[in-house]
């Protein structure tokens, strides 16, 4: 599967883009999460949501999304 993950605010920051393209064989977003995170090792400290197809999901979901989104904590109003 190919996927786009974007990526925003600080988490931005840490990877040094704002989005890429992987092809990918990951069956939940835990796994996706594990990946991301050898690949910027700064990502393990750091606590983040993840998006798919617009949707925040939980780590056990499966890996379904072509859109993934990693979105750093947030408040509201």
């Amino acid at each position: 599967m190919i996927i786009k993950v974007r990526y925003f605010g600080q988490l931005q920051e840490v990877t040094g883009k704002s989005e890429e393209h992987f092809e990918l064989t990951l069956d939940t977003t835990a796994s996706l999460r594990r990946f991301l995170k050898t690949l910027y090792p700064k990502l393990g400290t750091m606590n983040f949501k993840i998006a798919q197809d617009n949707k925040i999901t939980s780590d056990s979901s499966p890996l379904k999304g072509q859109l993934i989104d990693l979105l750093p904590p947030f408040s509201g109003g």
